[in-house]
């Protein structure tokens, strides 16, 4: 039997590895087209982006996990039952639970782990990754000329070049366009020049700056324009052999940007952290809601109209017995008083129903809340499932269609794997847009997904045919047979 468990483990474990390297390599590369015109030209340090890759990767493990375990299952039931030696396994007096043990104990400590890591892993690889991707598309792209073609990058600055070495960094036939804050503009034009990059030295001060050597040239300044004449503005012509530039880079640099920004509370905690904090919501909703109904109850009051009239009136209220000396009814006021009474109800209405749709909306945003919070419960325990649930799919399945390699396990485990994200994704945003409830909505996928887990492992315990055409066609013969 020891040889069985470790044959079996070994069957599983190889195609479970390439599996999975694959599956995060596609996923991987999804994710950098998606933000590939972020990252491009911004001049990034290979540490940045390894670490940008670190925690991308991890966020990425509760999509390629289940998908590999779906696949590698299919493959290795496949191959145990094309070369018969799952056959020769039953034969010799085991079941097919028997076979799937050490696979399924692999699985249970697999799903064990992939709680712990969407416990408390995840909710940092998330916060991470958006912090840095967020960092980078704040990064402007790096300071780099092409001849021919202006460059407008550095704010306030057009820049011009003929002729451009890059191993020497000297430049020829420049031309600059210079809008200051005022609207005022400034053109220079040089004979050659030579870029200068330098850090400044002040401590107070992390500001990179590029400093543009110019070497005969002339400059052409608009002034500012006189009081008594303000449609002509004179301009001023100067020229220099050898001027200074100096452009402020600071906006080039990659910018750390506080985690805070990107922090929501329901994200960074574990399981029984959110649980104190549903019981915390809970409690203080029905403490808001119960104080709105008392407001309301307390400006509102409704007198029956066949209420008899009587010198001195005792109605009770919430808390107290408020006495009224005199009940005044509509047909006692004059014409004025009846108007000014109805003016100061309607005024009174308006008030009521503005407070009314004021604290629908707080009490909508704090249903949204509540609603996250849950669902962030509930997906700590779905991916664990989910594994369960689609090994019990993918070994079954392997079994009955008798297939190994990569085509068939392969066309099976997409169509299933797409069935589940299908079925996460519907339900996640049916939860976000109050369609369902939270706990439905959640476990959509393992409602759906469990019942043919247990009715394909009932087929394959079984030895069923279930995808047998020759069985298809005799039950067909066999019924045509009855009717003739």
């Amino acid at each position: 039997m020891k040889r069985l468990t470790i044959f079996i483990i070994r069957s599983f474990t190889g195609p479970f590895l390439i599996t999975f390297f694959i599956a995060m390599f596609f996923l991987v590369m999804q994710f950098f087209w998606k933000y590939v015109d972020d990252l491009m030209g911004k001049g990034l340090e290979v540490s940045i982006l390894l670490e940008l890759l670190f925690y991308v990767s991890a966020t990425l493990i509760p999509l390629a996990l289940p998908l590999a375990v779906l696949f590698s299952s299919i493959m290795t039931f496949g191959n145990l039952a094309e070369k018969n030696e799952l056959t020769a396994l039953k034969s010799s007096g085991l079941s097919l639970f028997r076979i799937m043990r050490p696979m399924l104990i692999f699985i249970v400590m697999l799903s064990a782990s992939a709680f712990y890591f969407s416990n408390y892993i995840l909710p940092v690889a998330n916060l991470k990754w958006r912090t840095i991707i967020y960092n980078i598309q704040q990064k402007k792209p790096t300071f780099g000329i092409t001849e021919g073609i202006f460059y407008t990058d550095i704010d306030g600055y057009a820049i011009k070049v003929e002729e451009k070495n890059d191993n020497t960094g000297e430049l020829k036939d420049i031309l600059i366009y210079e809008t200051s804050s005022d609207g005022l503009g400034k053109t220079i034009k040089a004979e050659r020049g030579e870029m200068l990059k330098s850090e400044n030295e002040d401590t107070a001060s992390t500001s990179n700056f590029l400093l543009l050597k110019l070497v005969n040239g002339s400059m052409y300044e608009e002034l500012q324009a006189s009081a008594r004449n303000k449609a002509d503005a004179p301009f001023q012509k100067s020229f220099f052999q050898e001027a200074i530039i100096k452009f402020d880079l600071s906006g080039f640099d990659m910018k750390e940007e506080s985690e805070d920004l990107f922090k929501r509370d329901f994200e960074m905690m574990n399981f029984v952290q959110l649980g104190v904090a549903l019981d915390s919501l809970d409690r203080l909703n029905d403490t808001l809601a119960l104080e709105f109904q008392t407001n309301i109850e307390r400006q509102i009051l409704v007198i029956n109209p066949d209420f008899e009239r009587k010198d001195t009136v005792e109605i009770e209220d919430a808390e107290s017995m408020v006495k009224l000396d005199t009940l005044i009814q509509v047909s006692d006021l004059k014409k004025m008083e009846h108007n000014s009474a109805l003016l100061a109800a309607q005024a009174k209405i308006r008030a009521t129903k503005d407070l009314i749709y004021t604290q629908t909306i707080i009490r909508n945003g704090r249903e949204s809340s509540l609603r996250d919070y849950r669902a962030a419960w509930h997906k700590k325990f779905t991916l664990s499932f989910a594994i369960l649930v689609l090994f019990f799919i993918g070994a079954p399945l392997g079994a009955i269609i008798r297939k190994g390699g990569l085509g068939a396990p392969l066309v099976f485990a997409v169509l299933f794997f797409l069935l589940y994200y299908i079925l996460m994704i519907s339900g996640e945003n049916m939860v976000e847009s109050d369609a369902i409830t939270v706990w439905k909505g959640m476990w959509l996928s393992a409602f759906i997904l469990t019942p043919i887990g247990i009715f394909l492992t009932y087929k394959a315990a079984n030895d069923s045919a279930l995808f047998d055409r020759d069985a298809y066609k005799k039950m067909f013969r066999r019924i045509i047979g009855k009717e003739k």
